[in-house]
């Protein structure tokens, strides 16, 4: 992928052009060709609504303490936001 280019000559590796490809993840982020954030950061939202469905019960859960409760969603939830 070139992003942000002009430059439409293909890139080669041993004599054959590499396919080109819009978006790919790397290290759990989504890089685009205009090199724009914003499907990055929709995903990760959306990873951590999920985080935070899962741990319905512990919210709903008498018996645990709100700080405990607050120091599981840092780091199940505020992780895979981050």
């Amino acid at each position: 992928m070139k992003a942000s280019t002009n430059n439409n000559n293909p890139i080669t590796l041993e004599g054959e052009p590499l396919e080109e490809t819009e978006s790919f993840t790397y290290l759990a982020s989504t890089i685009n060709k205009n090199g724009g954030t914003q499907e990055d950061v929709k995903a990760r939202i959306q990873k951590a609504r999920v985080a935070f469905i899962m741990l319905r019960k512990l919210w709903r859960a008498k018996q645990i303490k709100i700080t405990t409760k607050l120091r599981i969603s840092y780091s199940n939830v505020k992780a895979v936001l981050l």
